[in-house]
């Protein structure tokens, strides 16, 4: 488990890669928002709508995710 999050942490993806996981992140949190049952967020209690918005918020996250060292790349490459 540990060689697992020392992958993960020792990952440096590429400018385009981070941009295009971005991009497909936040189109898959979009369309996932669109099939979303807005009557059950109304209605409905608790783990109702966690079961029905815990798809969009889970690829917002990576979104926002990927976004950050996108642009740690983009002021790196500017500054330098």
């Amino acid at each position: 488990m540990r060689t697992f999050f020392k992958l993960i942490i020792m990952w440096k993806p590429s400018k385009k890669i981070l941009f295009a996981l971005m991009f497909l992140m936040s189109t898959l949190s979009g369309i996932t928002l669109c099939m979303v049952d807005w009557e059950v967020l109304e209605k409905g209690k608790g783990i109702d709508i966690y079961r029905e918005i815990n798809t969009p918020l889970i690829f917002f996250g990576l979104a926002f995710l990927f976004m950050i060292p996108y642009v740690k790349k983009l002021k790196e490459e500017k500054a330098g």
